[in-house]
């Protein structure tokens, strides 16, 4: 496993960005560079500058068009190794996933900011309005509060208007298809695997928040539509047959994450490689030696996972994804 960077350059009349904003580009993304040129436009429309984050596997690279950050890793990766290769990958105080099919409010992010600092909340969530087709993609539109759409507790998802995910409003129990994070507070961490070395396919997001919930970190739900929310149950990850459940329960998550990985440079210790240790006492000295203040912390939420409970017999988490 290798891979190359293409970095912005930092000019000095910009302020640095507070928020990073990263994107999963699969190799194998129907639509790929139609839905990454409308994502691109629809961060570039952030009220509150934005650094942009690409990452792409298989050895894909971006087009010459793309002006933003990318990353460029040799081989496939899992959802969720692409989010954990943005988590360490991230260069400011906040990040946030958005999928290439999603897409925020053109004041969506200074919004979450905003609440965050003000908060001191380590994780803050807002609701989505549901698209079914993909007349979402190009459009430009500003937070909303909730009046005039509703909820349905139903998964999948049937198609209605002005229906919402329920994530701003605590309905659904989940926190969206994109949260904003603090790093400083969590640390450079995001579930990858199962202790088994199995990669998690489907519930790394609960997982985590699960994590950031029991460790007694503030998450702040925003009662406001942020974004619109792309459902199509033949492509999307959340609708695809999974045994994370079962694996939770079984194995409990590993916490090695492939965001180590990265920071580190060595992917000797990539979870699910051959050979990969899967004994607590293997499994620490193979975890990449902290380097600063932010990989600690990422260590320290690691020990707090463990200790949380979601080893070896731990309750399965909810199988709504989003």
């Amino acid at each position: 496993m290798q891979f190359k960077s293409y970095n912005q350059p930092v000019s000095d009349l910009r302020k640095p960005p507070m928020a990073t904003v990263f994107c999963a580009v699969w190799h194998k993304q129907a639509d790929k560079l139609d839905l990454l040129r409308s994502h691109w436009e629809n961060l570039k429309a952030q009220s509150l500058p934005v650094e942009a984050c690409y990452i792409f596997d298989n050895g894909d690279e971006a087009p010459d068009w793309l002006d933003a950050t990318w990353h460029s890793f040799s081989e496939p990766l899992t959802i969720y190794e692409a989010w954990a290769a943005g988590v360490a990958l991230s260069n400011t105080k906040y990040t946030m996933n958005l999928n290439m099919d999603d897409r925020l409010a053109t004041d969506a992010v200074r919004m979450m900011v905003s609440t965050a600092e003000a908060t001191q909340s380590a994780l803050v969530a807002g609701d989505w309005l549901v698209s079914f087709d993909k007349s979402h993609l190009n459009a430009e539109f500003t937070v909303t509060d909730l009046w005039g759409t509703h909820h349905s507790p139903e998964w999948p998802l049937m198609a209605q208007p002005n229906l919402r995910l329920g994530s701003g409003s605590g309905d659904r129990g989940t926190f969206g298809p994109a949260t904003l994070w603090n790093l400083d507070i969590l640390g450079k961490w995001y579930p990858t695997h199962f202790n088994n070395n199995t990669p998690i396919q489907s519930i790394g997001d609960q997982i985590f928040w699960k994590v950031v919930l029991q460790n007694k970190q503030k998450a702040t739900r925003l009662p406001l539509i942020i974004g619109r929310y792309f459902s199509d149950t033949n492509s999307q990850a959340e609708f695809r047959p999974h045994n994370d459940n079962a694996f939770l329960k079984t194995y409990g998550v590993n916490p090695v994450s492939f965001a180590q990985c990265v920071t580190s440079g060595d992917f000797s210790k990539r979870p699910g490689q051959a050979g990969a240790a899967l004994d607590a006492e293997a499994r620490d000295a193979a975890a990449p030696e902290a380097l600063n203040a932010v990989e600690q912390a990422s260590a320290q939420l690691a020990e707090k996972f463990r200790a949380a409970g979601l080893g070896a017999g731990a309750g399965p988490t909810p199988g709504i994804s989003r």
